[in-house]
């Protein structure tokens, strides 16, 4: 049997599965492993004999048995609780003859079986996303395959020779998405090319068409978000992730730092007037006003 401890007040509490009967009599099976659902409403069990049990945590009863006949099932994994609805829930479980299995717990039926191995399956798991499925067996393969279609696309040999005994899997970590790259024609000189992007340094890079060089380089605290040049003045409007707005004057080379807005300013727009700007950030836009010096 199995033996869950809870701590109670004042107090070890323990909850006991059980007793496994065994398949025409005779000594009771060893179970292998018992894990709980995502939901923690049920857990489920496998042992030697074959059988997959799903048991309800709230009354310690069986409610669910898979049972293949003539192997042994030595592990199981649940599939994440992000996938679909929670009663759509799925197990996972690797036997002995290599094989795995893919049982529907709300339906009470095996959806797939498939042979991604030729040794005792030792270890399986799904990824985050439910999509996938990995398995290592007894010989130190790996295994990735797609419940959805029953295929294997990889087959990972690195442990080869050392059984698997545990495959554990996290979510994605993705990197930082880059700033954008920015470009805007200069008004009051329409030979020059303004740019602010992604690099090594944060800053905005004055081009000259006619010279096809870098003529003038704009340091900024951040890497920029939005842009705009006002078309009567040599204005140029920048907005940044940190919630900040940046002024410059290109004529004298003067800034101005303005703070208004609680998420990144993704958009700023000068009137062609250059008396009013426009900022935008997540779900507010603010009006400005361009005070003449």
């Amino acid at each position: 049997m199995l033996w869950f401890v809870q701590p109670g007040p004042g107090s070890w509490n323990r909850k006991c599965l059980g007793p496994f009967p065994c398949p025409g009599g005779g000594q009771h099976p060893q179970p292998s492993h018992g894990f709980p659902s995502p939901g923690e409403s049920h857990c489920a069990t496998c042992s030697e004999d074959g059988s997959v049990r799903v048991w309800s945590l709230a009354s310690m009863e069986l409610v669910i048995q898979f049972q293949v006949l003539n192997q042994s099932c030595l592990c199981l994994a649940w599939s994440p609780a992000c996938c679909g609805h929670p009663k759509q829930q799925r197990l996972a479980a690797g036997y002995g003859d290599g094989s795995l299995r893919i049982f529907s717990v709300s339906r009470t039926a095996m959806e797939l079986k498939m042979r991604p191995h030729t040794a005792v399956l030792t270890a399986v798991a799904f990824s985050t996303d439910g999509q996938t499925v990995l398995s290592g067996d007894k010989d130190g393969l790996v295994a990735v395959s797609r419940p959805c279609t029953g295929m294997t696309f990889r087959v990972l040999s690195d442990h080869q020779g050392a059984p698997i005994s545990t495959i554990d899997v996290t979510h994605k970590k993705t990197r930082g998405q880059l700033p954008p790259s920015l470009a805007a024609f200069c008004p009051w000189d329409g030979a020059l090319l303004m740019y602010v992007g992604p690099g090594v340094y944060k800053e905005v890079i004055i081009y000259n068409l006619c010279q096809k060089q870098v003529v003038e380089k704009i340091p900024l605290p951040f890497f920029a978000t939005s842009l705009s040049l006002s078309l009567g003045t040599r204005l140029l409007a920048v907005g940044f992730a940190e919630c900040m707005l940046r002024l410059v004057d290109c004529a004298t080379g003067t800034t101005q730092d303005f703070a208004g807005h609680d998420s990144a300013v993704h958009l700023c727009r000068f009137t062609p007037s250059t008396r009013l700007l426009f900022t935008a950030a997540h779900n507010e836009i603010l009006v400005w006003e361009v005070a003449s010096c």
